[in-house]
């Protein structure tokens, strides 16, 4: 294979593969017509209730709480001199 072949060919699939896989993407996420994203929607929905047969939350007591770091709780002691 010629050098001037390989550069061309090695800087295709460098350059030409990502950006072609980006525009790709950026096509396929066009926005729908009125210029708004799904996220966008100022009015929520109301979540609906859960059927009779799903399964039951959690209780709160069962749910784990973050604690706070121990470096936080410490009082700060001054460094020795």
């Amino acid at each position: 294979m010629d050098a001037k072949w390989h550069v061309i060919l090695s800087g295709t699939l460098t350059f030409g593969v990502p950006l072609a896989l980006a525009v790709r993407e950026l096509i396929i996420l066009r926005r729908p017509q009125g210029g708004a994203w799904r996220g966008d929607d100022p009015t929520p929905t109301i979540p609906r209730p859960l059927p009779p047969n799903a399964p039951r939350r959690l209780p709160d007591c069962l749910i784990p709480k973050l604690v706070p770091s121990a470096q936080s709780t410490r009082a700060h002691t001054p460094e020795p001199v």
